[in-house]
């Protein structure tokens, strides 16, 4: 099981995550996805608008990363116990564990970290270091260049396609 995690920011402080995606898949199929919208509780910036289209207004009423962070993590765990797999954390037999993924793994990581002022339960696998593995002759391993290249649909800085796309590139990479 491979659970892709993206994120969309309102501007370039840390943690002010505005948007959250995660799609899960097993073998090679995505089975669940969710899209959750956040109020950063800080201003956007223009420059940040223009790349996912995410305004104050599509926030406004919405919890932080924080308040919702509980049912992040409902989500995944319900998927996996309807999946029949293992249990949530790392602490599970390493064969057993799902792989949890992002493109630029530290970026997503730090930004969460940031937001919920705790470490994430579970290591974030980098799908940029994969590909770069995988696909050498690849001239960049831009998010958009790799799903390109497998033929995976993206619309690009939409935090569950990023997701979605992650996911499946980090699926075309263990099975090489």
């Amino acid at each position: 099981m491979i659970i892709g995690v993206d994120v969309e920011t309102a501007n370039p402080n840390s943690g002010a995550v505005c948007a959250l995606g995660i799609a899960i898949v097993l073998k090679g199929a995505v089975v669940r996805e969710r899209h959750w919208l956040y109020d950063p509780l800080t201003g956007f910036d223009a420059r940040y608008i223009r790349i996912h289209g995410i305004t104050e207004r599509n926030v406004r009423g919405r919890p932080t990363l924080k308040r919702g962070w509980s049912e992040v993590l409902a989500f995944i765990l319900e998927a996996r116990r309807d999946l029949n797999e293992p249990s949530l954390f790392q602490d599970a037999p390493l064969h057993d564990a799902p792989m949890y993924v992002a493109h630029n793994a530290p970026f997503d990581r730090g930004q969460i970290q940031s937001a919920l002022g705790e470490t994430l339960p579970f290591h974030l696998e980098c799908t940029v270091s994969m590909a770069r593995k995988s696909f050498p002759q690849l001239g960049a391993h831009k998010l958009n260049i790799v799903a390109a290249h497998l033929g995976i649909p993206l619309q690009h800085h939409d935090a569950l396609s990023d997701a979605r796309a992650c996911a499946l590139i980090a699926h075309h990479c263990t099975r090489a």
